[in-house]
């Protein structure tokens, strides 16, 4: 009758000779596997998160010093700022644009030019035609409405319209930056000191505050400029 030893320890079901795992070391394996993981995750996502963030700094970073640059080159060579718009604009709001903080709206006086970029004189004053540019903010939109000299002939500029009603006589605004929060301009007189009037203005600050959400955390750039005003005619 054969001997049966009740004492010996259980044994693991082998594979090819070798033991295999219990339940629980499967278990724990699975656990610290699990939690690796998800620490690989979290810094992969974290990871992305700031270079997401950085982009989007430095995308509207870029965009802001675009827009002023573009500005200050007209600036540079117009005619000054406007209290209010003289070139008939039938798609101003309420009728007519108005330079103000409040409303973010500027309006530079430039001279009319033609396709040589040779100024377009009037033979009556014997100064150039003068073309109007509007910036104003629609939303968090900001966009340039040109308003052309009808009675410049040959003028390289033509008049602008809103997107919805633009036509190939009349091309739409064009968009100069998304995501703008705040745009504020300060003027200084020939002493160089504050002035509300753009007829004394001789140099000219401008503020602009771009904002964007980045997964849920606003992020903000703020950017200025100062240009003097350097022609009058």
């Amino acid at each position: 009758m054969a001997n049966i030893n009740l004492t010996s320890a259980p044994r693991r079901p082998s594979v090819n000779g070798r033991a295999g795992f219990t339940l629980v070391e499967l278990n724990l394996s699975l656990l610290i596997l699990g939690i690796i993981s998800v620490s690989l995750l979290t810094i992969f996502t974290n990871f992305l998160v700031l270079i997401t963030r950085n982009n989007v700094l430095m995308d509207m970073t870029v965009d802001s010093q675009n827009l002023l640059r573009t500005a200050v080159e007209e600036l540079r060579y117009g005619a000054g700022v406007r209290q209010a718009n003289t070139i008939t604009d039938p798609n101003a709001p309420g009728g007519s644009w108005t330079t103000s903080n409040s409303n973010f709206v500027i309006i530079i006086a430039v001279p009319a030019l033609d396709q040589n970029h040779d100024y377009i004189v009037d033979p009556d004053t014997g100064s150039p035609y003068i073309n109007e540019l509007v910036y104003f903010k629609s939303g968090t939109t900001l966009y340039k409405r040109i308003l052309a000299n009808s009675s410049a002939t040959g003028n390289s500029l033509r008049t602008s319209c809103p997107e919805a009603s633009a036509s190939t006589s009349c091309p739409a605004d064009r968009k100069l930056a998304d995501n703008v929060s705040n745009m504020v301009f300060t003027l200084y007189d020939q002493d160089d000191a504050l002035t509300t009037d753009p007829l004394l203005a001789r140099s000219i600050k401008i503020g602009l505050n771009l904002q964007r959400d980045s997964f849920g955390t606003p992020l903000a750039v703020d950017n200025s400029i100062r240009v003097t005003l350097r022609n009058t005619f």
